[in-house]
């Protein structure tokens, strides 16, 4: 069976901006919530890179541009063609459960670091994946935040080398399926 073999182009994801719209008025005036993003299916064998952080929204928008490029920096991952992105965005959180959130994920990321020094630079996944770590242990606790929108979208439209290309995650209520915002990414 003759098969064919992709290359590796090196993608860039960057958070731009987020809206939401349909949500209690008290809600619009000033939130903060949680963002997590899944690059899914980046390449044979990497079935999921996961990254969160907290965004904080205004009148149901968050406009990351004026943020420094670390802050803005979702993923920089090989991908093999044809990928896609989930996205979850939580109900608002308070700081409480903001630092908790961070807490947790310095806890995942340097236990993973240490399991990663042991192993002899065995365990990348390790270590990106602490953010959902993170939440996959808020997730068991009773009072976790709940996931308010959510959306899916597939990429195969790769930027050629030296441009970028923003797309838009349309986002939706979990369980009936109505429009509720959108995230959009830009793609280098």
């Amino acid at each position: 069976m003759a098969t064919t073999r992709k290359t590796k182009e090196a993608l860039e994801v960057l958070f731009v901006k987020a809206e939401l719209k349909g949500i209690p008025e008290k809600g619009l005036l000033r939130s903060r919530n949680l963002i997590q993003v899944d690059l899914v299916w980046p390449r044979t064998g990497i079935a999921r890179r996961s990254a969160a952080r907290e965004a904080v929204f205004k009148r149901g928008v968050c406009d990351f541009t004026a943020e420094p490029w670390t802050k803005r920096a979702v993923f920089r991952e090989d991908v093999e063609g044809h990928c896609g992105f989930a996205v979850a965005v939580t109900e608002p959180v308070s700081v409480q459960k903001i630092r908790r959130f961070l807490r947790l994920t310095a806890k995942y990321a340097l236990k993973m670091g240490a399991d990663f020094m042991e192993k002899a630079m065995v365990g990348y996944a390790d270590i990106a994946s602490s953010p959902l770590d993170a939440l996959a242990a808020m997730v068991g606790e009773k009072d976790s935040p709940k996931t308010i929108a959510q959306g899916v979208l597939d990429f195969d439209d790769l930027p050629a080398e030296g441009e970028e290309r923003e797309i838009t995650v349309p986002l939706e209520r979990p369980l009936t399926g109505k429009p509720i915002g959108s995230l959009t990414l830009l793609i280098r």
